[in-house]
C-alpha cells in the first residue's frame, strides 16, 4: 500500500470510527423511528387524551414516515399505563400522553406512587390544556351556576355530580369547586368519559363535570346546559357559560392539560425532533381549526418549560388533595 492510499485508508478509518463513535455516544440515535412507534394513553379511548394522542399520531406518521400507533392502557387513574412507559426502553419507540392526573394529581392521591414523574420521565412537549364545565340535564331545578351552588349547599351530598372517574381533571376541579364554595355534592364517579356523559344524558345523574369538548354535540341539541366553566377565562365552545372565576371565587383555575413524554434517559436528538414537530404541528392552520373547534387550547414550548410545568403542577394538585381529603386509595 502506497503512502496515498495508506493515508486515505487511515482518513476514511477514523470517519468511519468517528461516525460510529458519534452513534454510540449516549443521546445520540442513529436511525429513528426504526419500527412503529406506540404512544400509551393510560385511560380509555373517547376521552381528551384519546383525542389528542390520535391526532397528534396521524400527523407524527405522515412526518416520521413511520407508524405511530395509539395503544389504550387504562388503570389506576393513568399509573397502569405511565409506568409501563417509565420501564421501557429509553429508544424512543414507547412514548406516554402525559397529563394532569398521571403526571401530576396523582402524586397527591395515591399513597404509594409506582414512579416519580420528577424524574422517571423524558418530557417532550405539552401539546394543549382543555378546560372542564358544569353541566346539568334540562329538567335539572338549578339552571344557572349560582342557583346550583345555593341548592348544593342547603342539602349536602343531595346533588348527585358525574366524572371520568376518581383522580381525573374534572373530579378535581369538582373537589376544589366544593371546597371554594363550602358545598358537598355526591360525587359519582364513572370509568371513563364516554359511560358518564351516557349516565347524565339518561337522566341517571343530574349533573356533570367534565372536559369541555366531550358534551359539546348534546348541548348544541339541548340534551344538556353548560353552567360553568373552570378555566380562568370563558371558552369560545360555549361563550354565554361564566367562568367559576368571575362567579366569585377569583383566582379559580381547574384545568386539564396534556403534553409527550417518554422513559428518562430518552436520547437528546429524539426529544428535539419530537418537541419540533410537536410545535410545527400545533402552529398547522389545519390543527388550529381542529383545536378551537375542540375547545382546546394550544401550548407547545420548549421540553424543560415542559418539565418545569409539570412540577409545578405536582405541587399545586398535592395542596388540592390535601386541603380536600380527595383520594383515591
Amino acid at each position: 500500500m502506497n503512502a496515498l492510499t495508506r493515508r486515505g485508508f487511515l482518513l476514511s478509518a477514523a470517519a468511519g470510527s468517528a461516525a460510529a463513535a458519534l452513534y454510540a455516544r449516549p443521546g445520540f440515535a442513529a436511525e429513528w423511528p426504526e419500527r412503529p412507534v406506540t404512544i400509551v394513553v393510560p385511560f380509555p379511548p373517547g376521552g381528551s387524551n384519546d383525542v389528542i394522542a390520535r391526532l397528534f399520531a396521524q400527523v407524527f406518521s405522515e412526518k416520521f414516515g413511520k407508524s405511530f400507533v395509539v395503544e389504550n392502557r387504562p388503570g389506576a387513574n393513568g399509573n397502569i399505563g405511565a409506568n409501563a412507559v417509565a420501564r421501557a426502553a429509553p429508544d424512543g419507540h414507547t412514548l406516554l400522553l402525559s397529563g394532569n392526573g398521571q403526571n401530576a394529581m396523582n402524586h397527591g392521591l395515591f399513597a404509594k406512587m409506582p414512579y416519580d414523574s420528577r424524574t422517571d420521565f423524558t418530557h417532550i412537549g405539552q401539546m394543549g390544556a382543555i378546560s372542564n364545565a358544569l353541566l346539568v340535564s334540562p329538567g335539572f331545578p338549578a339552571q344557572t351556576f349560582k342557583a346550583y351552588l345555593d341548592l348544593a349547599k342547603s342539602k349536602p351530598e343531595a346533588v348527585a355530580c358525574a366524572s371520568p372517574g376518581n383522580g381525573s381533571s374534572p373530579h378535581m376541579a369538582m373537589a376544589m369547586l366544593q371546597h371554594a364554595v363550602g358545598m358537598k355534592l355526591l360525587h359519582i364517579p364513572y370509568r371513563g368519559a364516554s359511560p358518564a356523559i351516557t349516565d347524565a344524558l339518561g337522566g341517571q345523574v343530574p349533573s356533570i363535570m367534565i372536559n369541555v369538548d366531550i358534551p359539546l354535540p348534546h348541548v348544541r341539541a339541548g340534551k344538556l346546559n353548560v353552567l360553568a366553566v373552570t378555566s380562568p377565562e370563558r371558552n369560545p365552545l360555549y361563550p354565554d357559560a361564566p367562568t367559576v372565576a368571575e362567579s366569585g371565587f377569583p383566582g379559580f383555575s381547574a384545568t386539564g392539560w396534556m403534553g409527550l413524554s417518554g422513559p428518562a434517559g430518552l436520547p437528546a436528538d429524539i426529544v428535539t425532533r419530537l418537541n419540533r414537530a410537536i410545535n410545527d404541528t400545533l402552529d398547522d392552520p389545519k390543527i388550529k381549526e381542529r383545536y378551537a373547534a375542540g375547545g382546546y387550547v394550544r401550548v407547545g414550548g420548549s421540553p424543560e418549560q415542559y418539565a418545569r410545568f409539570i412540577s409545578s403542577e405536582i405541587d399545586k394538585w398535592t395542596k388540592v388533595a390535601k386541603d380536600t381529603g380527595a383520594s383515591i386509595e
